[in-house]
């Protein structure tokens, strides 16, 4: 699975729309495939109280998919808009048509609607930004976040999904916003990003679930930068036959020793067992 920087997400994107699946596309993709894992998540959610946090850009729009879904699906969905969205924005349309009450936060003045909401939420979805913010979060989006994250520190029924990424964490590097909520869940788009994996971000991610959103895999092939998976080690890694004992799989030694690193022993030691071997004699 390649890992991507958001320039490349968006030159994938880019490819995406060149053979069919223009960004609406992608984003109805995108918001099905986020109400589906948050569906998973939760196991069920009729009659569960969902905030979904929405900014300026697709990772709002996003966010707004995936709210009728929930809706549909039985969820008490409401929606904060954190801006305003684009004019003419069919998604907002559709979630206005659908009667899901939305909050403006122009009409909010004091963040008193947001947090009232926040507070008898079970279920709350950052779609501010996801890979298209790399500035200090300022304003009501440093407000929200914090307010988020103040009350899963007093709230421990309280779970936050990310879509795309955490807002304020970076795509490429994995600096963190001071407001970057931690989340329990993020649902990325198609490919993880590298930020994913790169400490501070690593920390803020939760469990990281990669959405399949219709982009051919091909687009990404010269990303030269891969995840490994248990799918790729299961197509890599030999067949071991059904007839087979220790003696099939090799033997190995381990003469480790070290009076200050007595545990360098047992993880190589350990290491060579997961790795297949057949029987693994530490010489110590």
């Amino acid at each position: 699975m390649k890992i991507v920087t958001a320039d490349q997400m968006r030159e994938i994107e880019a490819r995406a729309a060149a053979v069919g699946l223009p960004p609406e596309v992608l984003m109805e993709n995108a918001g099905l495939a986020v109400a589906r894992e948050i569906l998973k998540y939760k196991g069920s959610i009729a009659g569960q109280e969902i905030l979904v946090l929405v900014g300026p850009g697709n990772n709002g729009g996003d966010g707004l998919v995936a709210a009728r879904h929930l809706q549909r699906w039985g969820a008490r969905v409401k929606v904060y808009l954190c801006s305003k969205r684009p004019a003419g924005d069919k998604n907002l349309e559709i979630v206005n048509d659908r009667g899901i009450p939305v909050i403006r936060v122009e009409k909010d003045g004091d963040f008193s609607l947001l947090e009232e909401e926040i507070n008898t939420a079970q279920v709350i979805v950052d779609s501010l930004f996801g890979t298209g913010k790399v500035r200090p979060l300022e304003g009501v989006y440093r407000e929200a976040l914090l307010k988020v994250s103040q009350a899963r520190r007093k709230r421990g029924d309280l779970s936050l999904v990310a879509l795309d990424l955490p807002s304020g964490l970076n795509p490429d590097s994995g600096a963190a916003d001071a407001a970057c909520p931690t989340a329990d869940v993020t649902i990325t788009m198609a490919n993880p990003k590298r930020g994913m994996y790169a400490f501070p971000g690593a920390e803020k991610t939760g469990k990281i679930i990669v959405a399949d959103i219709g982009i051919p895999e091909n687009l990404s092939e010269d990303i030269n930068v891969s995840l490994i998976t248990e799918g790729w080690a299961a197509e890599h890694l030999p067949a071991r036959p059904i007839h087979a004992n220790k003696g099939t799989f090799g033997k190995i030694m381990v003469a480790a020793g070290s009076p200050n690193y007595i545990g360098a022993a047992y993880l190589a030691a350990a290491a060579a067992c997961r790795a297949g071997a057949g029987l693994v004699t530490a010489a110590a």
